[in-house]
């Protein structure tokens, strides 16, 4: 039988990682949209690239993590 926390990670952070891989600037912009909420407007609000790398980076991490997660549950 799987661990609870194993499949927690890949039910869980292996579909997050795949679409923070997938689509990063999405996201991230998402996530600056919510920071911005209350400051005062200065026009649209865009990612910066690093920002937008690392979410790549930390997604294909999760991604990964939930992979072998789910590998190791079926076998």
């Amino acid at each position: 039988m799987c661990p609870p926390n194993y499949l927690f990670l890949a039910v869980v952070c292996f579909p997050l990682g795949l679409l923070a891989t997938a689509r990063p600037y999405t996201l991230t912009k998402a996530f600056e949209i919510v920071d911005a909420i209350g400051r005062n407007p200065s026009g649209p609000v865009e990612p910066a690239d690093w920002n937008v790398a690392l979410t790549r980076l930390v997604g294909a991490a999760f991604a990964l993590v939930g992979g072998g997660a789910a590998v190791t549950c079926l076998l």
